[in-house]
C-alpha cells in the first residue's frame, strides 16, 4: 500500500510540474521562444513584409465595415513602438484583438464569415479553443496568416475564452489580460504600411501585461545573432 501510494503521489507530482511549467511558458514568438513552432526568419523581404501588410488591411477593413472595434495585439504593435510602421521585419503573422462583447456577440459564426470568404479570405474558427480565429489568403500556402482574438470585458480585465484558458489559467492571466480601459473605444492610430490602424491606449503600457518578464527587452529571435 505504501509503495501505491509513493507512486501516485510521485505521478501526482509529476502532473503538477508540468501544469505549472506550461502555465509559466513565455509565449510568442516575438519573444524568440515558440517551442510549438520553428523560429521566424531573421529579415522578411520586402515582398513578405507587404504580404504581411496586405492582409491586416484587407481584416481591418472588412471588420470596420462590420462595425467591429479592433485593434493590433500581442507582437504586431512592437513593429510601431519601435518606428517601423508596419511589422517588424522578423515577424511571420499579424495580429488584431476584437472586442466581443459588442457587434461580433450579435451576429452568429457563419454569418461573420461571410465578407470574409467573399474577399478571399480563408477562416479557421478555434474560438472554442483559445478565443481565436485563423485568416488566411484563400487558395495560397498557409503563409501569411492572421491570428484573430477575441477578448470579453470581465469586471474591468480583458480576458479570452475557451478551454485552454480553462486548462492553463495562471497562463492565460499572465500572457493574455489586460486591462479594457486600454482598449476604451475611441483608440489612437498608427501608420501601419500604407493604412492606419488602431493600437491599445498609453504605448508601451498593454506589453507590460503581455510580455510581464521582458516587456523592456528588445528580443529577437534566437536565430538572429545581430
Amino acid at each position: 500500500m505504501r509503495r501505491r501510494d509513493a507512486v501516485r503521489n510521485l505521478v501526482v507530482l509529476s502532473v503538477l510540474v508540468v501544469w505549472l511549467k506550461i502555465n509559466f511558458q513565455t509565449p510568442g514568438r516575438y519573444t524568440g521562444h515558440k517551442p510549438w513552432g520553428p523560429s521566424p526568419r531573421c529579415k522578411n523581404s520586402d515582398a513578405d513584409i507587404r504580404r504581411l501588410v496586405n492582409l491586416a488591411y484587407k481584416v481591418h477593413l472588412i471588420l470596420q465595415r462590420m462595425g467591429i472595434d479592433c485593434w493590433l495585439m500581442y507582437g504586431s504593435i512592437w513593429g510601431p513602438l519601435r518606428g517601423f510602421e508596419g511589422p517588424l521585419p522578423w515577424d511571420d503573422d499579424i495580429d488584431i484583438g476584437i472586442n466581443g462583447d459588442g457587434k461580433f456577440n450579435q451576429i452568429e459564426f457563419e454569418e461573420f464569415k461571410i465578407p470574409f470568404t467573399f474577399h478571399g479570405l480563408s477562416i479557421e474558427n478555434r474560438l472554442g479553443q483559445s478565443s481565436i480565429i485563423i485568416i488566411s489568403e484563400e487558395h495560397a500556402d498557409s503563409w501569411p496568416s492572421l491570428d484573430l482574438f477575441v477578448f470579453y470585458d470581465v469586471n474591468g480585465v480583458m480576458k479570452r475564452s475557451g478551454f485552454e484558458p480553462w486548462v492553463t489559467p495562471i497562463h492565460f492571466h499572465l500572457y493574455h489580460s489586460f486591462p479594457s480601459k486600454l482598449v476604451k473605444q475611441p483608440l489612437p492610430k498608427v501608420k501601419f504600411g500604407f493604412f492606419n490602424i488602431s493600437v491599445p491606449r498609453n504605448g508601451i503600457e498593454i506589453m507590460k501585461h503581455l510580455y510581464p518578464f521582458n516587456w523592456w527587452k528588445v528580443v529577437r529571435p534566437f536565430n538572429c545573432k545581430t
